[in-house]
């Protein structure tokens, strides 16, 4: 057993709006979890499973001829929906859901059941914000904490979690574009959806968000929105 484990030896720098923040991946958080709680547990179940629902996703591919990324449509069948459920053995519990279509992972159903992992150990006080200093590719399981080196050896602080992936882009792309095309992507399907982007930010927020301020956890809940009521929607097809 680690003793003397520390997260923040862990952390990984993204590229985001701000310029960069710090993240601790899921399979270094599972590692905090099982020095600190040896007796908790974690089980995960499947919500909702179709390999066969097209799915598509807006991604940034080179063109080589004009030697630059360019932003594609790329389709592929299959969306997952995973739950953990995990108890650190002390009377702690905690649930996390992820979701993942094929478009975006080609292994999308490990990449859900991930997520939900990471998310319900962010719960648990297990994720980015609980380590010091402290949006699994380019697509991650809880909101990544924003840099600053005067605190750089501040304790851990547990605190609610905002269970939130976030859409980086490309290294060779400014990241403003990489969130330009992700809201680009979530209009479109909501359109596709027959629902007015200003009627569902207002049902998921309870207020009017702009643009400029839907925040990386606002789009990635709105991601997953998107992605049950497509569900929804295929099994009213199918009735």
């Amino acid at each position: 057993m680690m003793n003397d484990f520390n997260p923040a030896e862990h952390l990984i720098s993204i590229r985001n709006r701000q310029g960069s923040s710090e993240y601790l991946p899921v399979q270094w958080r599972l590692v905090w979890f099982r020095n600190e709680c040896p007796e908790g547990s974690i089980e995960t179940e499947i919500i909702h499973l179709d390999l066969e629902k097209e799915t598509e996703e807006e991604v940034f591919a080179w063109n080589a001829e004009k030697r630059r990324n360019e932003s594609v449509t790329k389709t592929a069948r299959g969306i997952a929906i995973f739950r953990a459920t995990v108890k650190d053995g002390r009377g702690g519990i905690a649930t996390g859901t992820g979701s993942e279509r094929a478009a975006s992972f080609g292994d999308f159903i490990e990449k859900a059941e991930t997520k939900a992992i990471g998310r319900a150990l962010a719960g648990l006080g297990y994720g980015t914000q609980f380590a010091p200093e402290l949006n699994e590719e380019h697509r991650i399981v809880d909101s990544p904490v924003e840099s600053q080196q005067s605190n750089a050896s501040n304790t851990p602080a547990p605190s609610a979690s905002v269970p939130a992936p976030v859409a980086s882009a490309p290294s060779a792309t400014p990241a403003p574009v990489a969130i330009a095309t992700d809201l680009r992507s979530l209009k479109m399907r909501a359109g596709k959806l027959r629902i007015a982007w200003s009627k569902l930010i207002v049902q998921m927020f309870g207020t009017m968000i702009a643009d400029r301020d839907l925040a990386d956890e606002h789009r990635d809940l709105i991601r997953l929105e998107l992605d049950k009521r497509e569900i929804g929607a295929v099994s009213l097809e199918s009735a």
